[in-house]
């Protein structure tokens, strides 16, 4: 195949990372897993090469979940990869770097779970990226060739660019999220202060310690004493809790 001029080469690329960034900043008001599903389908039709993708999350206590396989196969590699700690994309996340593996096959001892795994489930060679990074979540872009050496050059170029968008979109989603859940908490503790105030009499003040000090005694997040007292305890005559009934003595 007779290659490309740079300058050629360097429209397309730019043309193809626009419309995945069109389509992701389109669609990306839904939650964080909905943009991961989009950044995974947006992968496979943008970087040469894939066939198959998946998301890797490492949360700061150390977990590592799989999201958003684009199928059944790339769910059960990626849970490997998670459980035992090792492959391409489990590398990505740790060492922070574009991760290009051209024969698996080469990797058994470097990967003695995953590598034998991947290859007998029709996958030769893989392409990871780091995908985001945050106080709280570190993520890595992982794709799949059934093909050796399936990605060339233009792949870790269009990739690269493509992570670095979805690492914005993915972003913004999970900032959204937190705000919502923000504001959801600042709702039901308002709710649960209405309703002691109403029930003993209380100002605003005195009601909001009256759930942390029953946060405090039953060792329960205060959110989640308020939201039981808007649920369960609302609906009651007596004080919801030992805890809240003695909070003011």
């Amino acid at each position: 195949m007779e290659e490309q001029p740079a300058t050629e080469l360097g429209q397309r690329l730019v043309k193809a990372l626009g419309d995945a960034a069109r389509g992701l900043s389109a669609r990306s008001s839904g939650g964080p897993e909905q943009v991961l599903e989009l950044i995974v389908a947006g992968a496979v039709q943008t970087v040469p090469g894939a066939e198959q993708a998946g998301v890797l999350l490492l949360a700061r206590d150390g977990t590592v979940t799989s999201h958003a396989p684009s199928d059944e196969m790339v769910a059960r590699i990626d849970r490997l990869q998670a459980q035992h700690q090792q492959g391409p994309c489990v590398t990505a996340l740790w060492e922070q770097h574009t991760v290009t593996v051209d024969d698996l096959a080469g990797e058994t001892t470097r990967w003695p779970v995953f590598a034998p795994e991947a290859l007998a489930s029709g996958v030769v060679s893989t392409l990871s990226f780091q995908l985001f990074t945050s106080e709280d979540t570190l993520g890595a872009l992982n794709l799949y060739s059934g093909r050796r050496a399936g990605f060339d050059e233009r792949s870790q170029m269009l990739g690269s660019l493509f992570a670095s968008h979805a690492a914005q979109a993915l972003g913004r989603a999970q900032e959204t999220e937190q705000l919502h859940q923000a504001l959801l908490t600042r709702d039901v503790i308002g709710q649960a202060k209405g309703i002691l105030m109403e029930r003993f009499g209380l100002g605003d003040d005195a009601a909001f310690a009256m759930l942390v000090r029953s946060s405090q005694d039953t060792n329960v997040k205060l959110v989640d004493v308020a939201r039981w007292l808007t649920t369960e305890g609302k609906s009651r005559h007596e004080p919801p809790d030992p805890a809240i009934s003695t909070a003011t003595t």
